[in-house]
């Protein structure tokens, strides 16, 4: 197990003050400050991910539960398409990753309009065969800090890193509406190693996306 980046001067930090415990207080303080330095750990870890080999493959981007799958109005590229919800729960790994091979075309940020989300940040992430793809992550309020390393006009690697919600959140993962899904309501999933759906490509019904 790999502790995530993001996390790792604060466990550097309470580790001396365990060693500064030891020396100075003794092992009853040390133990108590080792006691939360391991669940820290574990919260905040940062699991090595294995890509499945599937360049039409639509990667989870984040750990959870799969909450909901339906057929929705994308808002942002004015579309029918497939909605897929995941639930991150607070003992899930945090790690934020691009569902997708592509370019980031353009990117979004605004204000929740849905019950407990206080905002809601999304990218819209367009393949080399111009399938297109809307990764919406939504922050509750008790979200106190997200990191998100995604740009407009950069291009981004399929379950590569690109960033780190910390605790708990909801993410949407727009898809085409002939995509195929082959994940179920309830389903437990990993971040960057489990497919969500497949890319189906029909010329004849492909609609553009908007500019």
């Amino acid at each position: 197990m790999i502790i995530a980046r993001e996390i790792r001067l604060i466990l550097f930090v309470l580790i001396l003050i365990a060693i500064s415990a030891k020396i100075y207080l003794g092992w009853s303080f040390a133990i108590a400050v080792i006691c939360i330095i391991f669940p820290i750990a574990f919260i905040f870890r940062d699991p090595i991910c294995k890509v499945p080999s599937s360049p039409l493959g639509i990667v989870s981007p984040i750990q959870g539960e799969i909450i909901s799958i339906d057929k929705v109005t994308d808002k942002w590229l004015n579309r029918d398409a497939i909605r897929i919800r995941i639930k991150m729960s607070f003992w899930d790994a945090h790690i934020l990753r691009s569902p997708i091979e592509g370019k980031i075309k353009n990117q979004w940020a605004a204000n929740g309009e849905e019950k407990g989300v206080s905002k809601r940040y999304t990218y819209w992430i367009q393949t080399d065969e111009e399938d297109d793809v809307c990764y919406s992550i939504a922050i509750g309020k008790h979200t106190p800090f997200i990191k998100i390393n995604l740009l407009s006009g950069e291009r981004i690697g399929q379950g590569k890193k690109c960033g780190y919600m910390y605790f708990t959140g909801i993410t949407d993962v727009l898809i085409p509406e002939l995509s195929r899904v082959v994940i179920t309501v309830g389903d437990k999933i990993e971040s960057g190693s489990c497919i969500l759906a497949q890319i189906i490509h029909d010329n004849n019904n492909k609609q553009p996306a908007p500019v």
